[in-house]
This record gives C-alpha cells, sequence and structure tokens, in this order.
C-alpha cells in the first residue's frame, strides 16, 4: 500500500527539527547570552536540510527574535558570536552571505522526505 502525504503536511515535516539537549549542557554554549542560545535554537527551524541558510540579520531578526527589543546589528553581533565559538559558519558565495550550522548533518532528525539545499556548501566541505 503506497501512502501518499499532502503537500502541507510534507513542508510541516520538511521544516521539523529537534536540537539535542547536550548542546545547551556545552561550556561554550553557556558562555553566550541567552538570546544568542535562542537564536541558534531558532537557526535550527529555519536551515535547509544540510544546515544553511542566508546570512541576513536583519531577517533573521524578523523571524526568530522579533518581539525583543534586538537590532539587525545586534543580531549580525550574535551570530559573530556564534561564528567564533565554532557553532555556525559564515562565508560568501559567488556575492551571496551564508550560514551553516556545524556539524547539523550529523545531529539533525533522519527524515527522508527532505528537500536537496539550494545553498552552495562553504569551500571548506
Amino acid at each position: 500500500m503506497k501512502t501518499s502525504l499532502s503537500p502541507v503536511f510534507r513542508k510541516q515535516m520538511e521544516q521539523m527539527r529537534s536540537i539535542q539537549g547536550t548542546i545547551f549542557n556545552n561550556d561554550a554554549m553557556g558562555e553566550l547570552p541567552p538570546l544568542t542560545r535562542l537564536l541558534f535554537a531558532g537557526l535550527w527551524c529555519l536551515v535547509d536540510d544540510k544546515g544553511r541558510t542566508e546570512d541576513k540579520p536583519r531577517k533573521l531578526k524578523k523571524v526568530i527574535v522579533g518581539y525583543d527589543d534586538l537590532s539587525a546589528g545586534d543580531v549580525d553581533e550574535m551570530l559573530q558570536s556564534l561564528h567564533d565559538k565554532c557553532f555556525i559558519v559564515r562565508y560568501s558565495t559567488n556575492g551571496s552571505n551564508y550560514i551553516q550550522v556545524s556539524d547539523f548533518s550529523k545531529n539533525k532528525n533522519p527524515i527522508i522526505l527532505r528537500k536537496q539545499s539550494q545553498i552552495p556548501p562553504p569551500e571548506f566541505q
């Protein structure tokens, strides 16, 4: 028997993420301010199946921490802190800026229905 998933359900499945609790037991993560840790958790909900998203602090501010009194510059600094502590990689390819969540493929849920990334990988991979 072949099962067919609705497009809406398939999209929801593609966006489901879970973060292992051990990430918040990490000393380097614990040194970051609470809103930076929230931003990191929010990135997990936005990235594609390879752990990549566009590096657009203004957009990320709106989507992840829109209710908090932060500027896009604040979010840019938070992203840089995550980069400096190696939780994300900020990189540029062909004039566009991107973010790669470090070790995303090792920690994601293995859902087969996900789409391939449309964002190029960082050059070191």
